[in-house]
């Protein structure tokens, strides 16, 4: 056979393009894939079911959705983390709603009028859900109504055992919906006890956490759900290993490691507030100092639950943003091991976006070295 024949890809046999498509881990390789042509196409939306299954059981890279290059009403590219460029997309945002978490490829998206909407702007699949519970307290709060949101599982394969939670509410209350259901659940205080805040839901090994750091005391719980009790929490006793300071600031979040180890990495942040040059107006700049991993190492004689400080990761990479990921490198090698990549915590920011995201980077653990991955145009 002659190397130099041209060859004509699109006529590769089906089963050969699945082949492909089932090696492939990183879901933007599989949208180029389904890009190249009509055959190709074709083959990819055969193969959406087991792309599921892979973005299920392994944790995908999180894409950034950026304005577009010439700024197009009404279209929005992703950023590749790994390559450091801006792709366009073959879909439209829901401008009209705001994106407060996501999950397993899908946008979990709220409204004006409290109207929850799932999207999964890969396949096109909307699911509608139910209005969130209004408070009296919050009719200002739009568009920071919720401040998280996650799925427990993937819609697409479990359209009947899935469930959505959400941190909503000035006073960050608990909720959840299941799935075919018409109405959220409420975590509603037991008799005589004291009102928790939440900071952080996360669902690790098959069971749902939340929890709020409450200044040097981590408050840890896990979520009880069942399908005609109210929810219910089971607090968790927890040790840190060293101990948090009272002199630093700034959120906990809840990871699961590519070992399936449950981690919590803490955000330290600084707050200083700048006045804008001939103007009296002060704006409040919320920036990223230092972060700080623990790893769950043992569970203690009295069931306390043990976490130790770490400075390596196992070579997994950590994503902080609406919603914590934890990757293998092993599996995504153009992302640096040991390293957490962060975008702007739009809660603790006192003037969310004013002036475009600000703080934005990637945070060595192992030297506590700060690195750039996406660098924003203000303009958009």
């Amino acid at each position: 056979m002659d190397c130099s024949e041209s060859r004509d890809w699109t006529t590769l046999e089906y089963d050969i393009l699945g082949v492909i498509l089932n090696k492939m881990m990183s879901l933007y390789d599989y949208l180029q894939f389904s890009l190249v042509c009509k055959s190709w196409n074709f083959v990819a939306l055969r193969h959406r079911h087991q792309r599921s299954v892979i973005t299920s059981e392994f944790p995908q890279l999180p894409m950034l959705i950026v304005p577009s290059k010439d700024d197009i009403e009404k279209q929005h590219c992703l950023y590749d983390v790994t390559n450091n460029k801006i792709r366009t997309a073959d879909f439209k945002f829901c401008f009209n709603k705001r994106c407060c978490g996501s999950s397993f490829g899908w946008l979990i998206m709220h409204e004006e009028t409290f109207d929850v909407t799932l999207f999964n702007p890969f396949s096109g699949t909307v699911i509608r859900l139910p209005p969130l519970p209004k408070e009296h307290e919050d009719d200002d709060y739009y568009p920071w109504y919720i401040l998280k949101a996650i799925l427990t599982k993937d819609p697409s394969l479990y359209p009947n055992d899935y469930m959505v939670v959400a941190i909503y509410g000035i006073s960050t209350k608990l909720c959840l919906i299941e799935a075919k259901s018409k109405i959220w659940k409420k975590y509603d205080i037991p008799p005589g006890q004291d009102y928790n805040p939440f900071e952080d839901v996360y669902v690790c090994n098959d069971t749902l956490y939340a929890s709020h750091l409450d200044d040097v005391q981590l408050n840890l719980w896990e979520v009880e759900v069942d399908e005609n009790s109210p929810i219910s929490l089971q607090r968790i006793a927890v040790t840190l290993q060293p101990s948090l300071s009272r002199h630093d600031f700034g959120p906990m979040f809840i990871v699961e490691s590519s070992k399936k180890e449950l981690l919590l990495i803490r955000r330290i942040l600084s707050v200083e507030d700048h006045e804008q040059p001939d103007s009296d107006i002060t704006t409040t700049l919320v920036k990223t100092i230092k972060f700080v991993a623990y790893k769950h190492t043992h569970t203690c004689n009295d069931g306390t639950q043990r976490f130790e400080e770490v400075k390596s990761l196992d070579d997994d990479a950590v994503f902080i943003g609406e919603q914590s990921i934890c990757i293998s490198t092993k599996n995504f090698p153009k992302c640096l091991p040991n390293c957490i990549y962060y975008i702007d915590n739009r809660y603790y920011s006192h003037d969310p976006f004013v002036n475009g995201p600000q703080d934005i980077g990637i945070y060595n653990l192992e030297d506590g070295s700060f690195g750039e991955h996406y660098i924003p145009n203000i303009a958009h």
